[in-house]
């Protein structure tokens, strides 16, 4: 490997085939007693070549032994030759010499010891002697490498190397320069070493988030915690475990230790205050402990995340969700996922809360995952909204059974249910389509909802409502319905008839009794005495009385409750006039007179007052 150096680079010629050779630089190594040339070949022709100097004598041309040597010096061309065309090409003539160009021999990394947090390295120079030497070093996941000051060096040298991040793979190369000649000029870098930092006490704790799950029926309820993965630089090696500690604040003597090596652990706690701590360790020990105090009588209502999918794009899953926005800002968002026939292999990823989209990696063929998105505020987190997908298929849910649930004037509702199945494709989202003759409503329905209410339609006007499916390759109708709107609604109907009958009943009642008011009083009902025995007899101008009155004495005649006593009444008047009977209905508290040859052939009663019991026969007139 060659190092062009700024002190030896000339320029060259004008002539066209000069400019095909820039950053023209050489360098000679004493221990290898050999002359490295590098430069930049501008030809536009892409063909093998082949490449060789010409040297030649100097001005000053000394004759030594052998011509590369550190006192030498000669004139340096360079041809190259086109193996096809056999064109030959030269450079401009380079005056070299030897002592100005000598490399300082590179180093050879021989041992390296590391701590958690420093590096060891010992280097040697070979036999010839270096004036000073520099390192650079750089962690494996950075991209800048650091350079070390220039250090005072010897045939085998140390340095060691500290402020490093324990359990942590580093790359290192040493370089090393020496002073002969003009110039003092960089040996070419070291073969990379590469090196990990042992393991040290994790810098930090867990960050546990929480929520209940309770049951209704029962006072025992379930308190989910999960936390994040520590960050490597807080790891500080390889973590092991999690150690998770709770105990009622009222009962500390029932404290329970849980050892787990996953980031969620459910635990069943009552319904009262409990104490939590959480810590990681590794082989070195455990961390701090993070704890924290909660009241699993309390439920906090922290909302799931909606709209939750999954698609595939036969590489990968890509889970999307929605979520709205509360008091509480999410934080991040927490994914788990895990194979159907290894539930215990859980992994899990987190993304800040204004990300709503995240790709899985390490999905494998034909294996059925149950992924949950958890939302994360703080020390809250909410209840995990869950799927099942697979990378041929997607999201393994179906949209069947699309119905109408009802129509009226202005809306129309539709109703569906989602089945676990495998759909024949990979559906990236399921649209809601509403058609009409004037306007057009779209919706992309997800698992958390079933029915949709259209609003605002026209009534009396036909629609078509159509489930398609997306996919990578387009779309296609899922299932549809063609509905149209009633011009008036059974609520308008009744809304519209019932006052109407109310008014109608309301003016036959007003019509029935005005009439009979009106006809009572101003149309008062007159009896005829045409009609009535008593009347006619009274009218009749032919009937004489004798002008007497004679009362029946009834003294010491014992009679029943109610006694009739008739009496006939002879007249020769006429002999074509009848007979009228007369009965007298008599009893003790009243007594009635009848006539037994009324016209309408009912009994005639009149009232007569009730005769003392000392009373007698008495005639009058």
């Amino acid at each position: 490997m060659t190092i062009v150096s700024p002190y030896h680079q000339t320029e060259l010629l004008k002539s066209p085939e000069h400019l095909n050779f820039l950053n023209t630089s050489c360098h000679y190594l004493i221990q290898e007693e050999s002359l490295t040339c590098r430069w930049i070949q501008t030809n536009h022709i892409r063909s093998q070549t082949t490449n060789s100097f010409i040297l030649s004598q100097a001005k000053y041309f000394c004759y030594p032994t052998t011509i590369l040597n550190i006192y030498s010096t000669f004139n340096l061309t360079i041809k190259t030759k086109n193996v096809i065309s056999l064109k030959e090409q030269f450079s401009d003539v380079y005056l070299v010499r030897i002592q100005e160009i000598i490399k300082a021999p590179r180093p050879l990394i021989t041992f390296v010891n590391v701590t958690d947090s420093s590096i060891n390295i010992t280097w040697t120079t070979g036999k010839e002697p270096v004036t000073k030497c520099k390192i650079r070093y750089k962690c494996i996941n950075t991209e800048s490498w650091t350079e070390t000051a220039d250090l005072p060096s010897s045939v085998e040298s140390r340095f060691v190397i500290e402020g490093l991040q324990a359990f942590s793979e580093y790359r290192l190369r040493v370089s090393c320069s020496h002073r002969l000649g003009r110039w003092s000029d960089w040996s070419d870098w070291s073969d990379e070493t590469r090196v990990k930092t042992s393991e040290s006490l994790p810098s930090a704790a867990p960050s546990p988030s929480y929520y209940v799950d309770s049951d209704e029926n029962s006072r025992i309820r379930q308190l989910v915690l999960l936390w994040k993965a520590l960050d490597v630089r807080d790891a500080r090696g390889l973590i092991r475990g999690y150690e998770v500690s709770y105990k009622p604040i009222r009962q500390p003597s029932l404290k329970k230790t849980i050892n787990t090596t996953h980031l969620k652990v459910i635990v069943p706690v009552r319904s009262e205050e409990y104490e939590v701590s959480v810590c990681a360790f590794n082989s070195v020990g455990c961390s701090a402990h993070r704890r924290i105090t909660l009241d699993a009588s309390r439920s906090h209502d922290v909302p799931a995340v909606k709209s939750l999918w999954v698609y595939s794009d036969d590489f990968s899953l890509w889970v999307s969700w929605e979520h709205e926005f509360t008091a509480a800002n999410v934080s991040e968002f927490a994914i788990e996922w895990s194979a159907m026939t290894d539930r215990e292999h859980r992994r899990w990823e987190r993304v800040p809360g204004s990300t709503f989209t995240v790709c899985l990696p390490g999905i494998e063929a034909k294996q059925t995952y149950i992924i949950s998105v958890f939302p994360v505020y703080g020390s809250l987190c909410g209840p995990p909204a869950s799927i099942s997908a697979d990378l041929q298929h997607g999201a393994l849910l179906d949209l069947v059974r699309f119905r109408l649930l009802y129509v009226s004037s202005s809306s129309v509702a539709v109703q569906w249910t989602w089945q676990e199945a495998e759909p024949s494709v990979s559906v990236l989202q399921y649209r809601l389509v509403l058609n009409g003759p004037l306007e057009t409503q779209t919706l992309t329905v997800f698992p958390n909802k079933e029915q949709h209410l259209f609003l605002q339609l026209h009534p009396n006007t036909r629609y078509s409502i159509h489930v398609q499916g997306e996919t990578t390759a387009g779309n296609f109708s899922k299932a549809s319905l063609d509905i149209s709107t009633p011009l008036l609604d059974y609520d308008e109907m009744l809304s519209f008839a019932v006052p109407v009958l109310l008014l109608l009943l309301v003016v036959g009642i007003f019509s029935i009794l005005t009439r009979t008011m009106c006809r009572e009083y101003f149309f008062p009902f007159i009896a005829n005495p045409r009609y009535s025995l008593i009347g006619r007899w009274l009218l009749d101008p032919q009937l004489q009385g004798t002008g007497s009155i004679y009362t029946l004495k009834l003294d010491h005649v014992f009679l029943p409750e109610k006694s009739i006593i008739q009496l006939e009444h002879r007249s020769s008047l006429s002999d074509q006039e009848d007979v009228i009977p007369l009965k007298i209905c008599a009893s003790a508290e009243h007594t009635a007179v009848e006539n037994t040859l009324a016209p309408s052939g009912l009994p005639e009663y009149v009232d007569s007052p009730s005769l003392p019991e000392s009373s007698g026969y008495v005639q009058t007139g």
